[in-house]
This record gives structure tokens, C-alpha cells and sequence, in this order.
């Protein structure tokens, strides 16, 4: 019978975001110094790096997609907005996992040294988000491209100029608001 284990995923994915905020080359002796483990407790969970990356990044892509896929799918042009601002929405509710996605660079955390299922999965949930964005787009008359400026790009963009060293402010959900208005505005007067 194994030992049951004495720290979490969610623990030790922090301890992956603080590292990233900090801006450092990753290290498995850091990450085990701040999470208060041993580094060969770290191997025997995770295998290796470039496991425990992917898996940290998955666990951030697989947060953030299932609420903004949610709202995309809602319908009604309507929802593209509340899907931007999930991104903000996301960084206040979940920061360890915004940092992960919004500040990490994805080919750091998810090199072709990550297990292939991973790999798999999250090239899944990205072929779904753009399958969704797409579906969104066509339902509501609106530009593919317009939609990717003012539901992904946008607020992106906008959550980098705090993260990770200040919170996200709310003032921040106006100016993506009136960036997607704006998108979308365009996609319309070029209809028309």
C-alpha cells in the first residue's frame, strides 16, 4: 500500500506561478524549496520537468476554457463580450493560474519533451476554443478575425500590463468592453 501523498497539485502549480512571476529560469530545487518538498518526491509525482510544466499548464488552460467556453456558447452576440471578460474575471478569481497562462510562455511549459497525452489534451482544448470561436462568429454574422481581436487578443493584452506583479484592476473589464465593441464595430461597418 502507497503513502498518501502530503501536498497537491494546487500546491505545487503555485509554487510553478511564483516562479514565473519571479521572471527566473525554472528550477525543480527552487520549486521544491518553496513547496516545502523534496525534490525526489517532485520526480516520483510527476516523472519529470517537463511533465510537471505541461501538467501546470494544462491545469491553467483547463480552468480558464471551461468557464470562457461556457459563456461563448451561451449565444446571442452578447456572449463574445462575456467571453473577454472572463479573461479579467479569471486573472482576479484564479491568479496562480493567469500567471501560468498569461505571463508563462507556452513552448517553455509545454516543450515536445511533455508526455504526448498531455501534448494531446491540450491541443484538444485549443482545437475546441477555436471550433467555439469560430461557431460563435459565424452564428452572429461577425469576422473570425474580429472575434479573436475582441474576445482573446484584447483582453489579453490587457491583463499583461499587471500581471503578475499588481492585481488586475476593474476598471480594466471597461477598456475591454469598449476594445470588443470596437472589434466587433468594425466587423460591422465593413458588412455594411
Amino acid at each position: 500500500m502507497g503513502r498518501t501523498s502530503t501536498f497537491s497539485d494546487e500546491k505545487i502549480f503555485s509554487a510553478v506561478s511564483s516562479q514565473i512571476a519571479e521572471g527566473n529560469e525554472f528550477r525543480i530545487q527552487a520549486l521544491a524549496h518553496e513547496a516545502g518538498i523534496s525534490v525526489g518526491s517532485l520526480y516520483h509525482r510527476y516523472g519529470s520537468r517537463e511533465e510537471l510544466l505541461a501538467l501546470a499548464w494544462l491545469d491553467a488552460v483547463q480552468a480558464f476554457q471551461h468557464r470562457f467556453l461556457t459563456v461563448l456558447r451561451e449565444g446571442g452576440a452578447a456572449a463574445g463580450e462575456r467571453a473577454a471578460l472572463e479573461t479579467p474575471r479569471f486573472c482576479r478569481m484564479q491568479r496562480d493560474r493567469a500567471v501560468i497562462l498569461c505571463v508563462g510562455r507556452r513552448e517553455a511549459l509545454m516543450s515536445d519533451k511533455a508526455p504526448p497525452e498531455i501534448l494531446r489534451n491540450v491541443e484538444a482544448l485549443n482545437a475546441d476554443t477555436h471550433s467555439a470561436l469560430m461557431t460563435f462568429a459565424k452564428q452572429e454574422n461577425f469576422s473570425l478575425q474580429a472575434c479573436l481581436h475582441g474576445i482573446v487578443a484584447f483582453p489579453l493584452a490587457s491583463v499583461r500590463l499587471y500581471l503578475p506583479r499588481h492585481p488586475v484592476p476593474r476598471s480594466t473589464d471597461a477598456f475591454i468592453r469598449a476594445a470588443y465593441r470596437s472589434a466587433i464595430g468594425v466587423c460591422s461597418r465593413e458588412a455594411g
